[in-house]
């Protein structure tokens, strides 16, 4: 019994940190789109549209290689979507 208390705290633990890293990840990545996307002043609307581009199909074919289920293959691609939407937003607040 005290085994699988360590081991379920472990797992606990572990999924925490999981957690804990997706946040970080999603902020760096949040950042890095939007300043990737800023086409205000100088920036470059089809560099920005090329990167969108780019992310959608970069994340079809990484499910396709690792033959993610239609199901979770179209999750994926919402967030990516859903990221993506939000990196604008956060740009440009007042137009969306």
């Amino acid at each position: 019994m005290k085994q699988t208390a360590r081991t379920t705290r472990n797992a606990e633990d572990a999924a925490f940190d999981l957690e804990a890293r997706m946040v970080v990840l999603e902020i760096v990545s949040m950042t890095s789109l939007a300043l990737a996307l800023d086409t205000s002043d100088n920036g470059n609307t089809e560099q920005a549209r090329g990167i969108m581009s780019l992310i959608v199909e970069t994340v079809q074919q990484r499910c396709s290689e690792m033959g993610l289920s239609s199901m979770a293959s179209q999750s994926a691609e919402r967030y990516a979507q859903q990221l993506l939407s939000t990196a604008l937003l956060s740009l440009y607040p007042d137009t969306h």
